[in-house]
């Protein structure tokens, strides 16, 4: 089991006096310490003095938001040991990271608790619990797996599943409130953040779907629609805040550049086709708010956010933008982290933890630029969002 209950009162007290303690399979700890450029920037926001309504996060997607749901399933797609959370107080959560994940730092900025894995909490906390949960699973994508990935990953959380999962927190939740009305409305000031589409891009692409779809574009096209659909199947369970990232360049991935044994600084195919998708959600977007009565759609562009770190990477802190920090199973930069073994000494230079996955650090600029940047959140930032 694992969830985290918070005690705070304003957001200087959440940055400078909060207490968290973080219970992980009935034993407890306190979350690492911010770094000191987590620390300055805490402290600005600090002393702005935001105003935020949030009542809850909850969080849809794969293993770059994934806080531990695999952890209760049968598969090998698992970060439940070191050097994953090797600065998360030591200790590996199932978070594919070294510390905290882009929600954990959207959580901390809004007051609340990191949202924990739905699978970890207990029948009785899942009526009690209104900061929100993560239903996100590693490898998971907008379409259910593909028979060869079954075979490879086993069992996770499909999209679909997660959808069903808040189904099921709607109805565990609504006794907690007085009326239907206050439910509703609690549901629609709470932020619902989905990074998705990752896996249906990169490897499940490979494995079958290049064999299904005449061209990358009519693939792409096929796989907005679906997104489209299951993002009105949110809605009809009540949210009216959303958050939508697009897909990051996996072409300049470790893990793709490595396979590939690619010389340049990207895999260009692979990004083009993540440009045709990326390229078909502000007008999807657009189309779902005009026909989904108060709602609001922000989409985010984390392909930027990547592109600007590997154009500038000294901006931004770090010294290797294509490398993984641990050393992967395989030896090869194909394969996770390698079971308990030492990973790079500074995580802060690099950008990707393994081959897949960015470090904290990067995770951190990623909340950071989407909270107050006009440039990659369109038509509010984060910060906005939240205020809603």
């Amino acid at each position: 089991m694992a969830f985290i209950f918070a005690s705070c009162l304003g957001l200087l007290s959440l940055f400078f006096q909060c207490f968290y303690v973080i219970h992980i399979y009935s034993e407890s700890y306190l979350p690492p310490d911010f770094n000191n450029n987590q620390t300055a920037f805490l402290q600005y926001l600090a002393s702005e003095n935001l105003s935020l309504r949030l009542p809850a996060l909850y969080v849809f997607g794969d293993s770059y938001i994934d806080a531990g749901n695999n952890n209760f399933l049968d598969t090998i797609a698992k970060a439940n040991f070191l050097p994953y959370g090797i600065d998360f107080g030591g200790v590996p959560t199932g978070r594919a990271t070294n510390g905290r994940t882009v929600v954990d730092f959207i959580a901390q900025v809004a007051g609340l608790p990191f949202p924990p894995p739905m699978l970890g909490l207990s029948e009785t906390e899942r009526k009690i619990f209104v900061s929100g949960v993560n239903y996100g699973s590693g490898s998971s994508g907008i379409l259910p797996l593909p028979p060869p990935a079954v075979e490879i990953f086993g069992h996770i959380l499909s999209f679909d599943e997660q959808i069903e999962l808040l189904n099921d927190t709607t109805r565990s939740l609504k006794g907690h409130f007085d009326s239907p009305e206050s439910f509703s409305l609690y549901l629609s000031k709470s932020l619902f953040f989905i990074h998705i589409g990752t896996n249906d891009l990169g490897i499940y692409w490979d494995l079958e779907q290049k064999r299904k779809f005449r061209t990358a574009e009519d693939y792409a096209l096929f796989l907005s629609e679906e997104l489209s659909g299951r993002l009105e199947a949110i809605y009809q369970l009540g949210a009216r805040k959303f958050l939508v990232n697009n897909v990051s360049p996996l072409g300049c991935q470790p893990f793709n550049l490595n396979t590939k044994m690619h010389n340049t600084s990207c895999v260009e195919d692979v990004n083009q086709r993540i440009a045709f998708y990326n390229g078909l959600l502000p007008n999807l977007l657009t189309k779902l708010e005009t026909s989904l009565k108060g709602s609001t759609f922000v989409l985010c562009d984390l392909y930027k956010v990547f592109e600007d770190v590997y154009t500038q990477p000294a901006a931004y802190g770090f010294t290797n933008v294509n490398g993984s920090c641990c050393i992967d199973e395989a030896r090869n930069g194909t394969r996770g982290c390698a079971r308990n073994v030492a990973p790079c000494a500074d995580r802060t230079s690099h950008v990707f933890f393994d081959p897949f996955h960015p470090t904290e650090s990067f995770h951190f600029i990623w909340m950071r630029r989407f909270l107050k940047d006009h440039s990659v959140c369109s038509p509010f930032t984060l910060f906005e969002l939240m205020q809603l």
